[in-house]
């Protein structure tokens, strides 16, 4: 990394620290990317893919991605959960109704529960869709997302 990258990214760390947001937003700084997580920003547009159960939601200033997973933990919608890092595992699992979903790229986050589904079908079905949505669209998602990222 260069030294006009270094700068800038100390400038841009100093304005988001100055921020009303400070403590949901985040600023990711590497070599190829240069992007500000801001929860008061809402998506574009999402994509979904069910078999791989992964997600993608477009901002104005990049794209976020993330995976998502049906599981026998229980949490509180909206809620994130670093300590069940180690405990939850890509995709969906038989028999299970609960949805999490986290970020992985360009930052990782926990794991935050999506909601609680009727049935396994229904799970299987729509958590990958609402994981993405839920980023998408929720103010509030999106602040415990950029919040926890980083875990």
């Amino acid at each position: 990394m260069n030294i006009t990258k270094i700068l800038f990214s100390i400038i841009i760390g100093i304005a988001v620290a100055t921020s009303a947001d400070a403590a949901n937003t985040m600023c990711v700084t590497n070599d190829n990317t240069n992007i500000i997580l801001d929860p008061s920003i809402e998506g574009t547009g999402s994509t979904f893919d069910e078999q791989s159960a992964t997600w993608s939601v477009t901002f104005s200033y990049g794209t976020i991605s993330g995976i998502a997973s049906c599981n026998s933990l229980s949490g509180i919608v909206g809620t994130a959960y670093p300590q069940y890092n180690n405990q939850i595992t890509q995709g969906y699992q038989q028999n299970q109704l609960h949805c999490w979903c986290r970020i992985t790229s360009p930052v990782r986050s926990a794991w935050v529960f999506e909601n609680p589904y009727p049935s396994p079908s229904d799970c299987a079905v729509y958590c990958v869709r609402y994981c993405g949505i839920r980023v998408r669209d929720y103010i509030d998602f999106r602040r415990v997302f950029f919040g926890s990222a980083g875990m």
